[in-house]
């Protein structure tokens, strides 16, 4: 693709489900396949024009495993109708999507980043894929943002209630699961947020090296990555204490229970 200076493209992603299996997608999912890599598949589609005349041909399409699609180029009506085809390829869909808008405008200017657009001087689909990854992966950290909300909220009623009674009234069970849970989400992050490593398509491009690093700042990817991996690391060393604690307190239950057996057995013997 190529875009020409006066243009503007509004770029829109989607966390939509916790994952999306791209094997299935790749082999279903009808649309002009640009590029592929294990996790991702980016498509260009045919969009319709906002004012409803003809069709144009630089809509795209970005399908992520983790969960996200952004679209470049498409109106609301297209961007619900692929997200219904997709349906059948998502593993754990949200009943609240998060998304992000970014805007591109090609002018003929330098290359410039602004607080939620890009302005410069010529768009290709290698620069376009780099845009959309970045857009995608900012809905996908504000997703898991508030994720780590709840789960620093749920650990702090657990604290709330150990400070309260002076003891924890939750099972170890429960505690054993919510470290699952937050282990499980820590490793999702890692694994599919690859944010520091950059695309392979900017290594030998100048001009694409600077488009990848100018998204990294406007979405301030690498440090909202950073404290999400340092909250969850703090709630999985708090439910350890937890669970440590816990079974201390079931320890000591078992040594009683034992003291009492070996207690009733002697009086028995004595009788």
């Amino acid at each position: 693709m190529g875009s020409e200076a006066g243009h503007l493209l509004t770029i829109r992603a989607f966390q939509i489900a916790e994952g999306i299996d791209i094997k299935r997608c790749r082999a279903e999912f009808a649309g002009d396949l640009v590029s592929a890599a294990p996790g991702e598949l980016f498509y260009r589609r045919k969009a319709a024009r906002p004012d409803g005349n003809g069709e144009r041909e630089d809509g795209h399409l970005y399908v992520m495993d983790y969960g996200v699609v952004i679209f470049a180029g498409h109106g609301d009506a297209e961007m619900d109708g692929v997200i219904e085809t997709l349906r059948p390829y998502l593993e754990i869909p949200l009943d609240r999507r998060m998304s992000e808008d970014f805007r591109i405008h090609v002018e003929k200017q330098e290359l410039a980043f602004g607080f939620n657009d890009i302005h410069l001087p010529s768009l290709n689909a290698d620069a376009l894929r780099i845009i959309m990854l970045y857009v995608g992966q900012s809905a996908a950290l504000e997703h898991n943002e508030a994720v780590v909300d709840r789960l620093l909220a749920e650990a702090g009623r657990v604290a709330e209630e150990l400070e309260k009674y002076g003891r924890l009234k939750t099972s170890r069970r429960n505690v054993q699961r919510f470290i699952g849970r937050t282990l499980g989400i820590r490793n999702r992050l890692v694994d599919n947020l690859y944010i520091m490593d950059a695309p392979d398509i900017t290594w030998e491009n100048e001009y694409l090296d600077k488009i990848d690093r100018g998204m990294k700042k406007t979405f301030d990817v690498v440090e909202r990555f950073r404290s999400l991996d340092y909250q969850l690391r703090e709630v999985k060393e708090n439910l350890e204490l937890f669970a440590e604690m816990l079974q201390f307190r079931q320890s000591n239950m078992l040594e009683w229970i034992i003291i009492a057996l070996f207690l009733i057995e002697t009086i028995n013997l004595f009788r």
